[in-house]
């Protein structure tokens, strides 16, 4: 008889201990950003930054979506990692008068930046995504979270998650520069953070208290400007590593300076500048191959081909097209932030949730 209670105890045990694996680990995820983590955004917009045509999506369930890669995205694996039932669904493509999921939105929008004046036409710099997430918060959440104690205490649970910036020196920035405008790189690293805290303040005053804001990647390692600068002494085109180095370092400064004065909040570095740069110096390290090539045949504008089939080694290649990475380099991030160390400091993704 004892023996048969132990076992049923330790039946229940089992079954208590698998509930709580599966559980959210949070109540929502709300994304913000440029093509690094758009889930098709830019379908419904007019604008030339559209990635809703094979082969990108070729590996992502259901096929084709507007993500700029062969597959899931580094915030369609923190979803998964969340217990989320989907990742957050790009909020121009939802009918708000019809959906009725509470598990967060999609803002991003692939080639925007921090400032209205990066990235192509039409595309939602942060502060229109903020914009979006305001309308969310006013118009949409309190129609299915009853009181506004329920809709704080939703919001104050949720993370908020950011890759945002590299537009605004690709296709700002260094624009000016080439075109010969007076352009100084401090200054505009300056502007940029001091921008990026009004919109993160911003956010925190309509209700979000626990942000993942990843950094930006090394860009001058991605294929775009490889290929087109032919460094001869490095894998990678320093001088414009350094320049995004400027910018990181002082994103680090304001982010703590942010969880200094907002009260109870909680900011998370991801390292996305550390991640390409330590794979694309050796990709080997992780399980991949190939950290040179794009994988896809591209354009003369670094995208891919649709008329072309990319490579079938998808799996051990770091980047997809001449910008963005492969689905499995966003795992190997998104894992790393999620439950590793050193990847998102000072605590991992896994914690914060569970503060």
């Amino acid at each position: 008889m004892a023996k048969s209670s132990i076992s049923l105890l330790f039946v229940f045990f089992i079954f208590f201990v698998l509930e709580k694996s599966q559980a959210k680990l949070a109540p929502a995820l709300y994304v913000f950003g440029d093509s690094t983590v758009d889930a098709g955004n830019n379908n419904g917009i007019q604008t030339y930054a559209k990635y809703n045509y094979l082969p990108y999506g070729i590996d992502y369930p259901g096929g084709t979506t507007g993500r700029p890669t062969n597959g899931r995205t580094m915030a369609d694996f923190i979803a998964l990692s969340l217990g989320l039932k989907a990742p957050p669904p790009a909020f121009l493509l939802v009918n708000t008068s019809t959906y009725n999921a509470c598990e967060g939105f999609n803002y991003a929008s692939a080639s925007a930046g921090i400032l209205p004046e990066s990235g192509f036409k039409g595309t939602l710099s942060l502060g229109e995504q903020v914009g979006l997430f305001k309308k969310t918060v006013e118009e949409y959440l309190p129609l299915h979270l009853e009181k506004s104690v329920d809709v704080s205490l939703h919001l104050s649970k949720s993370i908020f998650h950011f890759v945002m910036g590299v537009n605004d020196y690709a296709l700002n920035f260094l624009k000016k520069k080439n075109s010969g405008q007076p352009v100084n790189e401090e200054a505009f690293a300056e502007l940029l953070v001091a921008k990026y805290g009004e919109h993160l303040t911003d956010l925190y005053k309509l209700g979000a208290r626990k942000f993942v804001v990843f950094d930006i990647e090394a860009m001058g390692c991605l294929p775009s400007y490889v290929n087109q600068l032919k460094p001869a002494t490095s894998k990678c085109v320093d001088e414009l590593n350094s320049m995004v180095l400027k910018f990181n370092k002082k994103l680090y400064l304001k982010l703590t300076e942010l969880g200094r004065t907002l009260p109870n909040s909680v900011f998370v570095i991801g390292n996305n500048y550390l991640h390409i740069l330590t794979l694309v110096d050796n990709p080997q390290k992780y399980g991949l191959k190939d950290a040179s090539n794009a994988c896809c045949v591209l354009t003369p504008y670094g995208t891919c081909d649709s008329s072309k089939v990319p490579c079938h080694d998808r799996d051990s290649r770091v980047f997809f097209d001449a910008a963005h990475p492969t689905e499995a380099a966003y795992k190997i991030l998104a894992n790393g932030c999620f439950n590793g160390v050193g990847v998102c400091l000072p605590i991992n993704l896994q914690q914060l949730a569970l503060l």
